[in-house]
């Protein structure tokens, strides 16, 4: 799953720079067999250290796990955020975040503070694309921000939390390295949309009740509603590429239920049957397909973390295994790729 970073997280222009190759060291684990599928990221995390007080820190640097079986470490990527004071806070990690298909992953870099969105393409370094400086309003630091990118990595949102407990932030072109708009005033990000083209954002409204709204890229409100409790009740949500349909699951194990919402209208729009593994439900759920829904659910298995990815037939509820993995051990955070 994508574990938050703190508590809820081309063509060559100006702002791409050349891949440095010492930005990089890939150890000689033992790997598999190469993945057949063209994801090469499964997952980024970052150690865990024993601090002089007993509680754990992260250590080290960021690494990422690849389909093919190299840990490759991201060593130009900030390991502790600056607060809102520009201090170093090491008690969490920076944020970072990995596209749904693998091949991208967004960080603030350590040499210069910039956030960044750096290429893979299908394990082999690619180029690094450098977002516009200042991406912060000033008294919000980088420990108040988490990163979300879309699914073919084309898109980065940078979303933060105010004192007032109100979720901001800004989206940009990851290719022309410019922002598009902003996040405006909202209860809570929850992702972009199948394409991209979209973002889905959680409302606060009144009785305590969660509305959900779809923005484009420049932050203009395309549609909102306020859901039937069956749906408020049960994220994470997707919003599909026709920017109006939110897939989300109810039950767990074998009830389970993939199900429908559209937001223009504010009805619920049918369900699938599915299974999942033991009583597992989803942590992360995409659209990744015009009839497809991937989710990912975490069971535990030695005190370690394992991660399953379903792909699921949004007509007939047939699932598919996409990957399953363990995640490392003795690590602080991991952010698993979405779709």
């Amino acid at each position: 799953m994508r574990n938050p970073t703190l508590p809820i997280t081309l063509p060559i222009t100006s702002g791409l720079v050349g891949l440095a190759l010492s930005t990089f060291t890939i150890s000689a684990a033992s790997a598999p067999a190469a993945a057949t599928a063209h994801h090469s990221i499964r997952y980024a995390s970052v150690d865990a250290c024993t601090a002089k007080d007993g509680t754990e820190r992260p250590c080290h640097t960021w690494r990422v796990d690849l389909l093919d079986g190299r840990r490759v470490a991201l060593e130009d990527a900030m390991l502790w955020p600056l607060n809102a004071k520009g201090k170093v806070d090491k008690s969490t990690s920076a944020p970072l975040t990995v596209s749904g298909d693998g091949d991208s992953v967004a960080y603030f870099r350590k040499s210069d503070h910039r956030l960044v969105v750096r290429e893979f393409h299908g394990g082999v370094h690619g180029a690094v694309h450098v977002m516009p400086k200042t991406p912060l309003p000033r008294g919000i630091g980088m420990d108040s921000v988490w990163l979300d990118m879309s699914q073919d990595g084309s898109r980065l949102a940078l979303a933060y939390t105010d004192d007032d407990g109100v979720t901001r932030g800004r989206l940009f072109d990851v290719a022309r390295a410019t922002a598009t708009g902003t996040i405006p005033k909202s209860g809570g990000f929850s992702g972009f949309s199948g394409d991209g083209s979209a973002v889905l954002l959680q409302q606060d409204a009144p009785a305590n009740t969660t509305g959900l709204s779809v923005h484009d890229v420049t932050g203009a409100e395309l549609t909102g509603a306020v859901p039937p409790q069956i749906v408020a009740n049960n994220g994470p949500w997707a919003l599909s590429a026709d920017d109006r349909t939110v897939a989300f699951v109810t039950g767990s194990g074998k009830k389970a239920a993939l199900r429908f919402y559209d937001v223009r209208t504010d009805q619920t729009t049918g369900s699938v049957r599915f299974s999942l593994p033991g009583d597992t439900s989803p942590d992360m759920i995409d659209w990744t397909g015009e009839h497809e829904v991937t989710v990912h659910v975490t069971d535990s298995e030695g005190g370690r973390d394992v991660v399953t990815v379903l792909r699921i037939d949004t007509r007939t509820g047939t699932t598919r295994v996409r990957d399953r993995y363990k995640v490392r051990a003795g690590i602080y955070t991991y952010q698993s790729c979405g779709g």
